[in-house]
């Protein structure tokens, strides 16, 4: 087995059905594909392990699915230590026919003695029961390969929205709630949450009611796709969700949102552990922050995948 340590968790609320690829496949009439999966950090949580197996493909027709060449397999990889920076990489350049797919799957093992398991922030092992139907997480539909293309995808497995503890049991659910992104296209927004506003008391930023003025806990950002009224942000579903961290130790707190190219509402809370397993009906009126700076919402284009792009601080 191949163990890949320092990875992070993510979530599959949508597919996307828009690939883009590039020049530079391989034989004419064939492509080829690579898979990768990256997360981010979540509260509470510090080592959260899962054990991917196989990746199968399905031709458009009659054509049977077929199974993918991986990097290597079993691949156990730490869900919270991969980044967009450093993603795991399971599937690299395997060469497929030209042509429309119906789907692309991930085998993950969720037998009794697979590796599957998180580590609290108290040092705490618990198992992880992965809910998933058959083991296999359906991650994009309909997309097409053409003749020498170089499709890239990344897959984001959101763990704020798709982890649950399972009260009484013992051990967290870890539910496939997973955003597709294109290599070739995807861009970043970046802010923070100023240590002025976190410690104000009037925002009342002890996001965990167990712990005593807890600023490093609850601060997350809500990302919502398209330009959302202020009044329907903690009541529209948001498209993901990313934490604010403290990478410098200055008391600000820093965010990166990926997104494909299009336009998004950021809003920002510092009670994000009021937002029970990852549900979405936080108050706009008591839990968001005005921004400080910026516009709370931001369109960009693909060639801004270059740069960062600035968001909205709070």
């Amino acid at each position: 087995m191949n163990t890949r340590k320092g990875i992070r968790v993510g979530t599959i609320a949508a597919l996307a059905a828009v690939i883009g690829a590039c020049s530079g496949g391989s034989d004419s009439g064939n492509g080829t594909i690579s898979v990768s999966l990256m997360d981010r950090s979540v509260d509470g949580i510090v080592e959260l392990n899962i054990t991917v197996t196989e990746f199968w493909i399905k031709p458009q027709g009659d054509r049977p699915a077929f199974q993918l060449d991986m990097v290597d397999t079993p691949v156990t990889v730490n869900l919270l230590e991969l980044s967009v920076d450093d993603p795991a990489i399971f599937v690299d350049r395997a060469n497929i026919p030209a042509g429309t797919y119906n789907w692309l799957e991930m085998t993950v093992d969720d037998s009794s003695s697979s590796a599957a398991h998180a580590m609290t922030d108290e040092g705490l092992m618990r198992e992880v029961d992965i809910d998933v139907p058959s083991d296999r997480v359906r991650l994009i539909n309909n997309f097409e390969v053409g003749p020498n293309d170089s499709v890239r995808l990344l897959f984001d497995w959101d763990v704020r929205k798709g982890l649950t503890e399972a009260v009484g049991r013992g051990l967290y659910i870890l539910k496939p709630v997973i955003r597709v992104l294109d290599v070739e296209e995807f861009g970043s927004v970046v802010g923070q949450i100023a240590s002025a506003t976190v410690t104000a008391a009037e925002n009342d930023c002890n996001a965990d009611s167990a712990t005593d003025m807890d600023y490093e806990v609850g601060n997350v950002i809500y990302v919502f796709e398209g330009a959302v009224d202020p009044g329907e942000i903690g009541v529209v579903d948001p498209y993901t969700t990313v934490e604010a961290r403290d990478e410098n130790n200055d008391g600000d707190y820093e965010y990166r949102a990926s997104l494909m190219p299009d336009t998004y509402t950021i809003a920002a809370t510092c009670q994000g552990g009021n937002d029970e397993d990852g549900d979405d009906g936080l108050d706009p009126m008591t839990f968001f922050l005005n921004p400080m700076s910026g516009d709370g919402v931001v369109t960009f284009e693909a060639a801004d995948n270059i740069d960062d792009i600035e968001g909205p601080s709070f």
